[in-house]
């Protein structure tokens, strides 16, 4: 394992971790590097942490998640002792055909499978920790497509992206760690990790991830930016990133975010 990069992990994560402590940690995992990753360093701090570890996978679209792959992934995890429950989602990858923007149909399929994660646990709310692996490039890609949206061009082909409602989805990502008002807690523990970091790690360790690209990929923002920070060699820090956000985009502030009802905020906003 390379120490450190977990150890540049765990140390940027401690007070987060520490909020952590005792409760049940509910990972929504896509089986990609950045997902795999966080489960991975989790899983190894959640005894001095005392926390439970439980991963959620929702197979969807369905081209990437065969049977093969989830039999592979809850194979690996079983035997580092995280049990992955897989989602399955009843909708066909046909809800993505013929649409200006193929990624909001399967985002928002994926989404309907997040309220279903409270009753695994038979323990309260407030016990209970929804977990992404939004990475340091994740919120740096958010930042400048947003900018450029705003601020240098004149015309854009999806007008979604300079909605308010985006605005806030957009927003909510910036933040570590925040608890909703029902009393359960959101974390991104790899908010301070550059991507090619993560991946570096992932490769080094062999850490199995579904290897099955989506065919409507290109259609993310953040995974063409990323592309892009990676070809060039950037590398960010997590205060400048945020701070530019929220001086320059004028994110959604945290007190905004954890007035959202549960329903609303998982439906749409997660």
């Amino acid at each position: 394992m390379n120490e450190s990069t977990f150890e540049l992990w765990h140390e940027n994560n401690r007070q987060w971790l520490e909020k952590c402590r005792g409760k049940a940690l509910a990972l929504t995992f896509s089986a990609g590097k950045d997902s795999s990753v966080c489960q991975f360093f989790l899983n190894e701090v959640k005894k001095q942490y005392d926390f439970e570890l439980r991963a959620f996978m929702c197979a969807y679209p369905q081209h990437r998640y065969t049977s093969k792959v989830n039999s592979m992934l809850s194979e690996y995890w079983a035997k580092k002792g995280v049990e992955l429950t897989i989602q399955t989602p009843k909708a066909g990858d046909d809800i993505m055909e013929g649409v200006s923007n193929p990624c909001r149909p399967c985002q928002n399929e994926r989404k309907k499978s997040l309220p279903e994660i409270f009753s695994y646990f038979k323990r309260p709310v407030s016990d209970i920790v929804i977990v992404s692996g939004h990475s340091l490039w994740d919120i740096a890609a958010y930042a400048l497509n947003r900018i450029l949206a705003e601020k240098l061009s004149s015309t854009t082909l999806n007008s979604e992206t300079l909605s308010e409602s985006r605005l806030l989805e957009v927003s909510q990502r910036f933040y570590p760690f925040f608890t909703m008002p029902e009393g359960y807690s959101v974390y991104r523990p790899l908010l301070y990790l550059n991507q090619n970091e993560i991946h570096t790690f992932c490769r080094e360790n062999t850490i199995p991830v579904i290897e099955e690209e989506c065919r409507y990929s290109s259609w993310r923002p953040k995974n063409n930016l990323s592309d892009f920070f990676e070809k060039f060699g950037y590398s960010f820090d997590y205060e400048t990133v945020f701070n530019f956000a929220k001086e320059q985009l004028n994110i959604i502030d945290l007190k905004t975010i954890t007035s959202i009802k549960s329903e609303e905020y998982l439906s749409k906003h997660f």
